[in-house]
């Protein structure tokens, strides 16, 4: 018989460190169902979370759990290697990434975490290090592979390998097909609903973005096919994050700013 009616920190803990020993994952969305599949079982029996409890269960539920991958090991490597601040850093970013795949307990959160984190080598982990991070990842295959949340095709800015698409937010709608009205009928007798259309004065297109002016500018402030990856890669984390053209063309102008103190 149950010693609590809830659930007690000495059975999350049994849990915890059950699931480190056999490899089970607990992130995320999966780690919730993986401890619903293996705890159930023993509170359905009345009985308390210990060690030998979930031995018990997992001798017959372990085919229906998620267990630790090669990719997991990989990102999970690199991440008992950060300090508490780059994990809180890290942790942090990620949150604001809309589109990223987080540490959601699949393959392709962790494949997001190892190359993200691979590309550091070294580096400290600073929010700045991984906009930079993501930009180069996704504009250059060999450094590993970035993956995105499914989105509806008209709302996915990204394509195939990350590619921006330049057809994100444009809508195409049938055109609707409308009635000529005819001032007089076939027979002669005028048309008594028809209404006159006199052709409306033509709306002036709406300017341009004025910081997204600026960071086409800034792309081309540089020559050198490595000055102008480095813009690149900036602009196209800016973008990837969701960053204003204000804020992305800030960045940019700091970039070029500091090249030019340094010569």
């Amino acid at each position: 018989m149950r010693t609590s009616t809830s659930i007690t920190q000495n059975e999350i803990d049994a849990f915890t460190q059950f699931a480190f020993e056999n490899k089970i994952i607990t992130d995320g969305d999966v780690g919730v169902k993986n401890a619903d599949i293996l705890c159930n079982p023993i509170i359905n029996r009345d009985s308390d979370i210990t060690p030998a409890a979930l031995s018990a269960s997992f001798a017959k539920v372990s085919s229906q759990l998620r267990i630790q991958s090669p990719t997991y090991k990989k990102a999970d490597e690199l991440a008992r290697k950060l300090s508490p601040v780059e994990h809180a850093t890290y942790k942090a970013w990620a949150a604001r990434q809309r589109m990223l795949i987080g540490l959601d307990g699949s393959e392709e959160g962790y494949q997001n975490v190892a190359s993200l984190l691979g590309w550091m080598r070294g580096n400290p982990v600073t929010e700045h290090n991984l906009d930079l991070a993501l930009g180069n990842i996704i504009n250059n295959i060999q450094f590993g592979r970035i993956h995105f949340k499914p989105q509806p095709r008209a709302d996915r800015p990204y394509g195939p390998g990350g590619k921006l698409n330049h057809a994100f937010g444009q809508k195409h709608e049938p055109a609707k097909s409308v009635e000529v009205q005819q001032e007089f009928h076939p027979n002669g007798r005028r048309n008594h609903t028809y209404k006159p259309t006199p052709d409306g004065a033509a709306k002036p297109a709406p300017a341009p973005d004025a910081w997204q002016q600026i960071c086409q500018l800034h792309l081309k402030e540089w020559v050198t096919p490595g000055q102008r990856d480095k813009l690149q890669a900036e602009y196209d984390a800016g973008i990837a994050t969701g960053k204003s053209w204000r804020e992305i063309g800030a960045a940019l102008g700091q970039i070029v700013k500091g090249r030019e103190r340094g010569r």
